[in-house]
């Protein structure tokens, strides 16, 4: 029963509201939801579930301006509760102003569904967009009879602040409100707030999220930093990268820092949960040697159990020591290939496989936990054989290693090659065939049946079918070594491969049936939704494949009390 002493509905000057990748997926069946369509990289489902961590600058920030902003995980919510009523949960939410992303494009078509939601809802409220991709497609997308406002950039707090504050004051005069475009594209304020320092600078205040317990007794609470924005580096397949910045923020200077006494007291806000809760560290790789040893120090006042480092290159040595005295490190790298040509084709190189096989001894005698190592499917040269050399590789790593001490994944690029990237801009010249370049190619591509047919890219070397059928492959190899090598348990392994095989048949079933007759025939499509579901029912990753339900991750809904959720149920 609902509690009688929760509000009837909730409000706020600004709801920021996170759609599902399709709006509409639940009981789909007319395309799949399959296993590595997400790449599996990961704790999301391919409903993409993890809103941008930037929205808690937002909040921040507009609080010191006296507004409050709620965040509600639409997409959270309705894997949790598959009969929850949308319309009726909206009406429950209430305020002048709703924002929407379509972070890095996976959610272009349940964003701007959801934002069509709100305004049968809510009519006379303004529904507006913002980030990266939403920057890139900024015209396109305010043409959307869905979208009022889009604000371009890669740090909007102070023209998101100005134009709530507009809004709650009953105005409908932008003019003075820097990086908008509005009223169909036809109207912009000229995008200039572009910051050279101190990136979204607000706290991140992880505090509610002290008492969430773990989804899992296997896995534990997971936080993420975010010290900077841009990047350091010109990987040609990143929507963040140097050219991608120069490209779409139109900036000369592209690596923009986050004051760092912000980003130690962020992580004092998990007080003594910290003892239990593990770190993600982004973008550290275009951090300073002084900026990191600094974040160090903080992550081992504040005693979090583990951190995992994202690193371009091999980390130095004393680096690697105060990684190992200040918590449980791990780190992350990402040549993207073994093979040289293809990592430096791709952004990477800077290291050889050779001589990361030399520093990872020195990396675990400093202390590291483990060395997590990440290829990617999708790169230039790369051929089905050069995949399945990386698998081959990767066998030897496990041997070499015993396992978990160093650990290889691999995964495709899914479900888009980024729009504004070098690849997708220069794509003939770096080998590349662009399928989809407007928003609604892209949007029309999230609701295709089969997951290669999604993808908006294919290379010279690799088409989508091949793309799709060798990281299957690829995948199942590494998973049956990881199985006889004992990284994964024996009945982990079977699982995962047992669904891998139940998904290419699936695949194959459902290509067969459009080529021959156009169409998904009852009987299919009952076995579609069937299969949805149940990949849809938990979350997973390649780290640590286990099933996990929604509900425990800091992204979950953590806004809608249990009052409103039951009262809009069925």
């Amino acid at each position: 029963m609902p509690d009688p002493h929760e509000p009837p509905f909730l409000t706020a000057d600004l709801f920021l509201l996170h759609a599902p990748s399709v709006y509409d997926f639940r009981e789909r069946d007319d395309m799949l939801f399959a296993y590595l369509s997400d790449s599996d990289s990961v704790n999301v489902t391919s409903v993409y579930e993890m809103y941008p961590i930037g929205w808690f600058s937002i909040k921040q920030r507009l609080a010191e301006a006296g507004l409050d902003v709620k965040i509600v995980n639409v997409a959270s919510l309705m894997l949790r509760y598959p009969d929850i009523d949308v319309p009726r949960l909206l009406e429950r939410l209430r305020a002048p102003v709703y924002g929407f992303d379509i972070h890095w494009m996976a959610h272009c078509h349940g964003a701007v569904e959801l934002a069509a939601e709100v305004k049968k809802v809510h009519p006379e409220a303004l529904t507006v967009f913002g980030g990266i991709s939403a920057t890139y497609y900024a015209d396109e997308l305010a043409r959307h009879s869905a979208v009022d406002v889009v604000v371009q950039g890669y740090d909007t707090l102070d023209p998101v602040a100005a134009l709530v504050d507009t809004v709650r004051r009953g105005g409908r005069d932008f003019s003075a409100v820097p990086n908008l475009v509005y009223a169909s594209g036809e109207e912009r304020t000229g995008f200039t707030h572009k910051p050279s320092a101190d990136y979204n600078n607000a706290l991140n205040d992880w505090s509610y999220y002290r008492e969430t317990p773990a989804s899992t007794p296997l896995t534990s609470k997971l936080i993420m930093t975010l010290p900077n924005t841009g990047c350091a580096h010109d990987c040609g397949w990143c929507g963040g990268s140097r050219f991608s910045y120069r490209n779409i923020m139109g900036v000369k200077r592209t690596l923009v820092q986050k004051n760092h006494d912000l980003v130690v007291e962020e992580l004092a806000t998990m007080g003594e949960a910290a003892k239990h809760t593990s770190i993600y560290a982004l973008q550290c790789y275009s951090e300073n040697k002084s900026r990191l040893h600094r974040y160090l120090d903080a992550v081992k006042e504040a005693g979090y159990k583990s951190v995992s480092f994202e690193q371009f290159v091999l980390t130095p040595d004393d680096t690697l020591k105060k990684m190992g005295e200040s918590t449980d490190a791990y780190i992350m790298l990402s040549p993207e290939s073994h093979d040289p040509k293809v990592s430096r084709a791709a952004g990477r190189g800077t290291y050889t496989m050779e001589e990361m096989e030399r520093w990872i001894p020195r990396a675990l005698d400093a202390g590291v936990k483990g060395v997590m190592i990440w290829f990617f499917i999708g790169m230039p040269f790369q051929d089905r054989q050069s995949v399945l050399d990386t698998t081959a590789y990767a066998e030897r790593l496990l041997r070499k290693f015993k396992g978990w001490a160093a650990l290889p994944l691999i995964c495709p690029m899914v479900p888009f090659l980024d729009p504004g990237s070098r690849f997708f801009e220069e794509s003939e010249e770096h080998g590349y065939r662009i399928f989809h370049r407007s928003l609604d190619d892209h949007r029309r591509a999230m609701v295709e049946p089969l997951w290669h047919r999604r993808l908006n890219y294919e290379t010279r070397w690799l088409d989508r079918r091949e793309i799709q059928d060798v990281s299957y492959e690829a995948v199942a190899r590494l998973v049956e070594v990881k199985g006889e090598y004992g990284v994964l348990p024996a009945t982990f392994a079977e699982a995962i491969l047992a669904t891998i095989d139940e998904t290419r048949h699936l695949l194959a079933e459902m290509e067969h049936a459009l080529v021959l007759d156009g169409r998904l025939p009852e009987g299919l499509r009952d076995t579609i939704r069937t299969y949805n579901r149940k990949i849809l029912a938990y979350s997973s990753d390649q780290i640590v494949p286990v099933e996990r339900p929604f509900g425990g991750r800091w992204f979950d809904d953590h806004t809608v009390p249990d009052g409103i959720i039951q009262a809009v149920r069925g």
